[in-house]
């Protein structure tokens, strides 16, 4: 007799934490059928349940499917394999972060606007902390891979769905940060973005002992809290000071 996924991941390690919300998508679906409007949604959210307590290459179709309660060919309809639907499961989980990256980057009525680019880093931060909010695993499930790299297949599809991420974040970065008279000349631009990047991924990935040390409990009202908290913190160690980049620009032009 076949377990369900939470069942399941009891005997899998350290890397299958039980998971009771698949069990409880799985009962609201037994003996309902899904027309192809809900199949791949239903596909997508428990490809993220398998995938975020199990290792990649122990996640079958198969299971996928039947645990999502739909026809097991409808998987290969819609992604076409395995890597294609774990692709689509990052890419469209993360597409809210990437489209917000996007517009902030193409935003130039905002360039050398301190409180607008404050504003930016908030609701960039915001946006990945509610999203992530929805699936609290997947950023350990993105950090395993990344720093395992075991497995080739999933390692080369993150690669490939971060790089956009990357590229999206930088055009943002030079949009929104390092014009003249705005960013702090003595920060590294290079580490600048290692921060920004670091104060939005940490808080969800920090070992539960050092949360608990700090009496912390990560939950969406503190992701909401912390998203302004960090932006602020980030803006105020990389940025110019408004008085100051005024300053910067009055001496400039006196030069010329």
């Amino acid at each position: 007799m076949e377990q369900s996924p939470s069942e399941n991941t009891h005997s899998k390690g350290p890397d299958a934490a039980p998971n009771a919300a698949t069990a409880d998508a799985k009962k609201t679906r037994r003996g309902r059928p899904l027309g192809d409007s809900d199949a791949r949604e239903a596909l997508l959210e428990t490809a993220r349940e398998l995938f975020a307590n199990r290792p990649y290459r122990t996640v079958t179709l198969r299971e996928v499917a039947r645990y999502a309660g739909v026809d097991a060919a409808l998987v290969r309809y819609y992604f076409g394999g395995k890597a294609g639907l774990f692709e689509a499961m990052m890419r469209e989980t993360l597409a809210p972060v990437l489209d917000a990256l996007r517009k902030a980057g193409a935003d130039t009525t905002t360039a050398g606007q301190l409180p607008a680019a404050q504003q930016q880093a908030e609701h960039l931060m915001q946006t990945y902390y509610r999203i992530m909010a929805r699936h609290p695993h997947l950023p350990r499930l993105v950090f395993r891979i990344l720093n395992e790299g075991d497995d080739l297949e999933p390692f080369a599809i993150l690669s490939r769905v971060f790089a956009d991420v990357v590229q999206a974040s930088d055009s943002w970065l030079k949009q929104a940060l390092l014009l003249p008279g705005q960013f702090d000349q003595n920060v590294n631009p290079q580490f600048a973005r290692l921060s920004f990047i670091s104060l939005m991924v940490f808080p969800l990935v920090a070992p539960p002992l050092i949360l608990r040390r700090l009496g912390i409990s990560i939950n969406p009202d503190t992701l909401a809290a912390l998203a302004g908290h960090n932006s602020r913190l980030f803006s105020q160690g990389v940025f110019t000071p408004p008085e100051s980049a005024a300053d910067q620009n009055t001496s400039g032009e006196n030069l010329k």
